[in-house]
């Protein structure tokens, strides 16, 4: 009896193993870019260098894998004449999922045939592209140096920054983290995709971020350490800058950490300008000079103390000091004429610190919970002087600030995808701010700024056949009290995408933005913050949230590194904040509101090409027209250029970009020269050793006119960058990775939440 009863307990426990080993299963189709599916596809299952399991894809590109143990396997699907695929997936469970392979791209020469490089494949979403990198670019041993053959991108390598074309800075995601100065460890051994995202879900959109980049990682395997150490000076003196970054772990924990710190030594402007009132008319030159420094340092610990949770922990702190000069001498016209002779000075200096904390927990591999706690602290003092010496009388005027914000966060983010097409985000941020201005040296009231802030967001996309598609919907609710003005009030947000791929060649895009932005406290602040004896400047307390909808249609051609993307887009601007200026007493005011609507519509495109294996160009050019309300469209244009290139140990890049004019409600701008005009050249002694030599404004000064109009006010100031101009700086850098193949997957995911309080 008890040998029976001992068979029954063995033969439940058998039959309880195999129903554990039968509820876990991989299934899914196989299809190409057109969505028609790939018959006879192999499906293999890898556990270490031994094929666990493998199957066919049948007439309809579906595939089953069924009874196997739940773990890590490396997935491999091959297909003639399609580049495979290979990554390693996490099955737990009954899994679902849908693989799309993309043709290789081949050329035949005398019966020898060349495969493409993956790079030249452009993966289409329904916000924006995924691009993969060159061998070549892989192997450059610099992240900076490897993205600069991503279209749309203006890398500079030097100054370790990455724009958009248009000067913009993107919001930067390392697997689809958000992270500050992460991409400086990166070893581009390690990109497996990178993604720009042109349309920003609801998720983004209240970080004021237009576009995204999400880098993708590779998983790392063993025990790594990365340093890297740069130095940069102008020559002669001007703006020096140091930095260290180091990272030490594996793949359970780590710490990271960076300092740095520059000195601005003598930055010298001139300007010369008119102002002309109901009763005067004033004529000035003057010479301005910068100087300052700032220092940063930040820590950030990362642990996988389970297999589906992550903490990091992350303080950050950074000091800020400037000083700007200017003395000048005029002429002052009333019913006689009063030559002066002029002097003043402003500082501004600032710290900031936050502390973070931040956990993920995954589910399953498709099913992320995230959390991001936050506080921080910022203190600002700003003053500024100025004395007018006439003839016969003295002009004096002083300010001083003294300010303060102190804030927090909570974050809460749930993703969820399946069947490799569908993902849902939904989550929620809740936000304090306290802000406190001072006015010292009048002795005025302190103007209090607090605003609570609750926001909530979905978002969800698919895709149907050859078309991609992405919805988004946030909402907004602020309470708020700025001074003696109290408000509450409910903002949308949201973004809807579609992007049809007629081939692998060939795509369009079209996409709407809903979003909305709040005040700045500068923009809020009552007090005076000039020291022009004809200007006062203010913020207005009971400004509104701006409403933006912003209508984009694109289209994208790339073959073999070509990358076309002619564009237009179409932007309609409610309860604008707008500077404005009137007349009071023959004094200036200028100062801020909401009115009625502002309209812009802008068209053109961005060609890039693969330069093979020494580099790529680039090129863009848009026309704009803004739209005024109660005035005349205003046009300009703007274009850009360059190139990067390397060859055996030498590298250069070459990045140009001007716009003719820049517009307000009440004045405009223009440029004489480019914006932007950056040649550098690098020799590596070694992959992780180099020295760079560049020139910042290879073209001359930035000149610029500026016409400001408001009731019965007018000026004009031209203004000359006399320091920043052909001035070379040089820079040395060393990196070193040692035993970098395990890293905790995910990167510098928490960065500081506040950019500080400034006037």
């Amino acid at each position: 009896m008890k040998k029976c009863l001992l068979l029954l307990v063995l033969f439940f426990f058998l039959i309880s193993g195999q129903q554990v080993a039968a509820q876990n299963s991989f299934s899914g189709v196989v299809t190409d870019a057109e969505n028609e599916a790939l018959p006879g596809a192999q499906v293999l299952l890898f556990t270490g260098d031994s094929l666990y399991a493998g199957g066919l894809t049948d007439e309809k590109g579906v595939f089953s894998l069924r009874d196997l143990q739940a773990g890590e396997y490396l997935l491999r699907i091959l297909y003639l004449g399609y580049t495979p695929v290979e990554e390693n997936r996490q099955i737990r469970g009954n899994m679902k999922y849908r693989f799309t392979l993309m043709k290789e791209i081949s050329v035949e020469l005398d019966a020898v045939e060349v495969v493409g490089n993956r790079s030249d494949v452009v993966k289409r979403t329904a916000t924006g592209e995924i691009f993969y990198l060159s061998e070549k670019a892989k192997n450059s041993g610099d992240p900076y140096r490897a993205l600069n053959e991503i279209p749309k991108l203006i890398v500079n390598e030097g100054l370790r920054s990455i724009t958009m074309e248009n000067g913009t800075s993107p919001l930067i995601l390392i697997n689809g983290m958000t992270i500050h100065s992460g991409v400086t460890p990166i070893d581009p051994k390690d990109i497996e995709s990178v993604e720009v995202m042109n349309v920003v879900s609801a998720r983004y959109l209240r970080t004021g971020a237009r576009n995204i980049i999400n880098i993708k990682l590779k998983q790392k395997r063993s025990p790594y350490t990365f340093f890297e150490v740069m130095n940069r000076h102008d020559v002669p003196r001007r703006l020096g800058i140091g930095a260290v970054y180091f990272e030490v772990g594996n793949a359970k924990y780590s710490l990271y950490g960076r300092g740095a710190g520059n000195n601005l030594y003598h930055d010298d402007i001139e300007r010369n300008g008119w102002q002309r009132g109901t009763n005067y008319y004033k004529q000035s030159s003057e010479s301005r000079r910068k100087d300052g420094h700032n220092l940063l340092g930040e820590l950030l610990f990362k642990w996988m103390f389970t297999e589906k949770d992550y903490l990091a922990a992350h303080i950050y702190g950074k000091y800020d000091k400037e000083k700007t000069g200017a003395t000048g001498n005029g002429v002052y016209e009333t019913d006689k004429t009063n030559p002066f002779d002029f002097a003043g000075q402003d500082r501004n200096s600032s710290y900031i610190w936050t502390g973070s904390l931040y956990h993920q927990h995954r589910f399953t591999t498709d099913r992320v919970l995230e959390t991001t706690l936050a506080v921080n602290d910022n203190r600002n003092t700003n003053e500024g002087t100025r004395s007018e010496t006439y003839p016969d009388w003295l002009y004096q005027y002083l300010y001083e600030y003294r300010n303060k914000r102190s804030s927090g966060s909570l974050n809460l983010d749930y993703s969820q995808s399946w069947n490799e097409i569908h993902s849902l985000n939904i989550g929620s941020e809740t936000k304090y701010v306290n802000d406190r201005i001072h006015q010292v040296s009048d002795n005025l009231p302190v103007f209090h700024h607090r605003q609570w802030n609750q926001y909530l967001y979905a978002s969800f996309s698919s895709q149907v056949k050859k078309l991609s598609y992405m919805g988004s919907l946030g909402i907004e609710s602020i309470w708020l009290k700025a001074g003696d003005v109290s408000g509450s009030y409910f903002k949308p947000r949201g973004a809807v995408s579609g992007t049809y791929s007629v081939n692998d060649q060939n795509s369009f895009r079209a996409s709407y933005t809903l979003s909305n932005e709040a005040p700045a406290i500068g923009q809020l602040n009552p007090y005076n913050t000039s020291t022009d004896s004809l200007v006062i400047s203010r913020g207005n307390p009971g400004l509104l949230p701006m409403q933006q909808h912003d209508f984009n249609l694109s289209y994208t051609f790339n073959m073999s590194g070509l990358y076309v993307t002619p564009a237009a887009a179409y932007g309609i601007y409610t309860d604008i904040i707008e500077p404005f200026g009137y007349s009071e007493d023959d004094i200036y005011i200028s100062t801020y509101r909401n009115t009625g609507e502002f309209k812009t519509f802008w068209a053109g495109a961005n060609v890039s090409y693969r330069l093979g294996s020494f580099g790529s160009i680039y090129a863009s050019g848009y026309h704009i027209v803004d739209y005024y309300a109660g005035q005349s469209p205003r046009k300009t244009f703007t274009c850009g250029g360059g190139l990067t290139g390397t060859y055996k140990k030498w590298y250069l890049g070459i990045h140009l970009n001007y716009r003719e004019f820049l517009y307000t409600a009440v004045s405009r701008t223009k440029y004489d020269m480019p914006n932007d005009a950056f040649v550098q050249l690098n020799y590596n002694f070694t992959p992780n050793f180099y020295i760079s030599v560049a020139l910042q404004s290879f073209t001359g000064a930035l000149r610029s006119e500026t016409e400001t109009y408001g009731g019965n006010y007018q000026s004009h100031t031209s203004q000359r960058m006399t320091d920043l101009n052909v001035r070379p700086w040089i820079l040395i850098r060393y990196t070193l990775r040692k035993n970098n193949k395990q890293k905790i997957k995910l990167d510098n995911v928490v960065t500081g939440k506040e950019k500080g309080i400034a006037l």
